[in-house]
């Protein structure tokens, strides 16, 4: 597998398939063919710009590894970055397709975060003083990651959510200039453990945290069921467009991620068993955003035409009621309902500005399915005591 196959598989899997793009040639006038990136993954206001660098006939000799190093990694990778940001400056939207052969404009002007990654794989032959560099500072492109292709696995696979690679890369570069004034040389296992640890900065001892790193994706990993989203929703405003639920989630960290895992595991709990409890629901502000999960009410149809419009529009209902106590400008629902040994798992996206509704304010104090809502600090890693 190439080093262009491995990292489109595992972007693909970690940053979902509708926000990894691998073939990004595009055309801004007539006979013109230029190529954005290697591999570019946009959430939004967020975007990463990927070059990557292979050996592909390696050799023996160190010096000769040294000198690809220097001119195909620190030469060519950062000015193939620099070209990456211009493109994006001088045009106003660029066409290209993500891995499920959807195509996208991408304008430059709407990424607030931009994270710029050099990938390279090595020959074994590479000097320790080229596989110690982890960043790389343009005068024109300013901080530049650098990464040989494991411990960019790690990075991903450890994180494995979208927002927590973002958050990590600025903990990363913050770390880097700062263990450079007193020339502190660490491992990538140090900078991931000192980012889950919550360390100010990462030192050379913090990868040890990393065997007592518990795994418990089957508690908040949302990824298995996203992938299967576009057979499941349900969009009351018509656009169809199931990215847009996706790209709330991929905001969230990991956290608020076990929070929507937990939550959904309980209502598809309830509804194989016919019961039914409160809504659950809670909001995140930092991306404006209220997330509903619902059980439906027993005793409803939920299969045929009947049911359909049933399960439709108790979503809707029930969304925008969370929408609103969390006063929100989007809200995301689910609502799970039962259909003999299987189960419906349906989805939507409310999105308009959030005003007082005096209807909506009267209608709440005669009766609310909801409980309050309690501010509350959950971890996205845990660690097993020494």
């Amino acid at each position: 597998m190439t080093l262009e196959e491995f990292t489109a598989q595992l972007n693909g899997s970690t940053f979902w398939k509708e926000f990894t793009f691998s073939q990004n040639q595009f055309s801004p006038r007539p006979g013109q063919e230029l190529e954005l990136a290697d591999s570019f993954v946009w959430l939004g206001e967020t975007a990463f710009i990927i070059q990557m660098k292979e050996r592909v006939e390696p050799k023996d000799d160190p010096e000769s590894e040294r000198r690809w190093f220097k001119g195909a990694v620190l030469k060519t990778a950062v000015k193939q970055i620099k070209d990456s940001l211009r493109f994006l400056n001088e045009h106003e939207a660029i066409s290209i397709a993500n891995e499920r052969g959807q195509r996208y404009d991408v304008a430059g002007s709407d990424v607030r975060y931009l994270e710029k990654i050099i990938l390279y794989a090595g020959s074994p032959a590479l000097p320790s003083d080229c596989r110690s560099v982890r960043y790389h500072v343009s005068q024109t492109a300013g901080f530049i990651h650098v990464f040989e292709r494991d411990d960019y696995c790690d990075v991903v696979q450890t994180l494995s959510v979208p927002e927590e690679v973002r958050r990590y890369l600025r903990y990363r570069e913050t770390s880097m200039v700062e263990l450079a004034k007193t020339k502190t040389a660490v491992i990538e296992a140090d900078i991931i453990a000192g980012y889950l640890s919550d360390e100010p900065l990462p030192s050379p001892s913090s990868h040890k945290a990393l065997k007592r790193l518990v795994d418990d994706s089957d508690k908040a990993d949302l990824a298995p069921i996203m992938n299967r989203l576009a057979d499941h929703i349900q969009n009351p405003d018509g656009s169809g467009s199931y990215t847009r639920i996706l790209l709330e989630f991929a905001k969230l960290p990991r956290s608020a991620w076990r929070l929507a895992r937990e939550r959904l595991d309980l209502v598809i709990k309830q509804a194989l068993n016919g019961d039914f409890q409160r809504p659950y629901r809670f909001h995140f502000p930092e991306t404006g955003c209220s997330f509903m999960f619902s059980p439906m009410i027993p005793g409803l149809p939920t299969t045929g035409p009947a049911g359909e419009a049933a399960r439709s529009t108790g979503l809707t209902n029930l969304t925008t009621v969370a929408k609103y106590l969390g006063e929100t400008a989007k809200g995301v629902g689910v609502l799970v309902s039962k259909d003999g040994e299987h189960f419906h798992l349906d989805w939507c996206l409310i999105e308009y500005p959030w005003k007082q509704d005096p209807d909506l304010d009267a209608h709440l104090e005669k009766g609310n399915l909801f409980g309050a809502v309690r501010e509350k600090k959950v971890d996205g890693y845990y660690f097993v005591d020494e």
